[in-house]
């Protein structure tokens, strides 16, 4: 009985996720994940390397000695966007030296936009053939149990939509801006999208207020108040730096409008968040409508009743509800379908699960 552990890591510009997956006679066997919150803009390089180290200890419980026991290391890199950098090109480049000094380079894989895992060499002589490529792996995972559906991964800063036909995704699409354009990268996300990125205006005292432009509140804080996010799945940081319990985030939100806890009631408040959140769900599916009508003129066999596989950490409050508006009900769980065990770490497992399977 073949076994084979392969690492995988999404490293993000806000949250680098990691999941260690063992894989015997095909199938996982084991599995253990986390999520580390590193926000490149606010680090500096000698840090990246010890993010990694971190990740490690947690994953192999403190046990460095089984780092050897990896025989394979597939990662996406979506952080390169990151204005800790200048270009994506020093992004990347700046993530491989730390990844090497960490890992053997020989074990080492990039998945790329072009649905191809790449090796270390490969990937430093042409950087940006593995610009925000998670997407990629993400279907290509999938794709292995579903062969065709239309994938959305929604998370906390972006929502991706990605068609598969054939187990392989075909989407238009290969690089962010072209994705935009497309329609298949939605910059709205569950947890860091700023309120003046959604609406300019929110209603109080039956008028419409223009807000103010400053970051006194995110939309986790929308939605940690309309409870579509534990305080514990608030896993940025606020803008204020302050607590993310509730109270905290009604005050924050009530600084959109230049006011305070002692000056707007919750009830307000609440009128505000809902108004907000029916804002955002406007963004998306305008985004997704597009898309659709697009994509099915392209590819027709997708008109009947399309499947729509949907995963992240903001899947269930954003992007399930404008499917059931426009009247689609083939909507299945990206977790149930891989039996992959959590929605925030799914791009982690989808890498490795994606190289594993690409090189059965």
């Amino acid at each position: 009985m073949e076994m084979k552990t392969i690492l995988g890591l999404d490293i993000g510009g806000a949250n680098t996720k990691a999941a260690l997956l063992t894989f015997k006679n095909n199938l996982i066997e084991e599995s253990i994940s986390h999520v580390e919150y590193f926000p490149f803009w606010k680090k500096t390089i000698e840090q990246i390397p010890e993010m990694f180290k971190r990740i490690i200890s947690r994953l192999l419980r403190g046990t460095p000695n089984k780092l050897k026991k990896i025989d394979q290391i597939a990662i996406t890199i979506t952080a390169e966007l990151s204005d800790a950098f200048q270009t994506k090109r020093e992004g990347i480049l700046t993530i491989l030296a730390a990844l090497q000094k960490i890992f053997k380079k020989d074990k080492m894989k990039f998945i790329s936009n072009m649905a191809k895992f790449l090796d270390f060499e490969e990937v430093k002589s042409n950087p940006l053939s593995i610009a925000a490529a998670n997407w990629v792996s993400t279907a290509l995972f999938l794709g292995k149990y579903v062969p065709q559906c239309i994938l959305i991964d929604s998370g906390s800063t972006t929502t991706d939509i990605i068609p598969i036909k054939d187990s392989i995704p075909v989407a238009r699409g290969k690089d962010d801006i072209s994705r935009l354009i497309n329609h298949e990268l939605i910059y709205t996300g569950g947890l860091r999208a700023t309120i003046p990125s959604i609406t300019h205006h929110v209603p109080y005292k039956q008028t419409r207020v223009r807000i103010s432009f400053e970051k006194f509140a995110l939309i986790s804080d929308v939605h940690r108040i309309l409870n579509n996010i534990s305080e514990q799945e608030y896993i940025n940081d606020t803008a204020d730096h302050r607590s993310k319990s509730l109270e905290y985030c009604y005050a924050r939100l009530a600084r959109i409008l230049c006011m305070d806890m002692e000056t707007i009631e919750r009830k307000d408040l609440d009128k505000i968040a809902r108004y907000i959140y029916e804002k955002q769900l406007t963004i998306i599916s305008k985004e997704l409508q597009l898309f659709l009508r697009d994509f099915m003129l392209r590819i027709p066999s997708f008109n009947d009743n399309p499947l729509f596989v949907l995963t992240g950490l903001s899947a269930n409050f954003l992007i399930k509800p404008v499917l059931e508006r426009l009247g689609y009900n083939n909507i299945v769980s990206y977790e149930n379908v891989t039996n992959v065990p959590d929605n925030i770490s799914s791009s982690a497992f989808a890498v490795a699960g994606a190289l594993y399977y690409t090189s059965l």
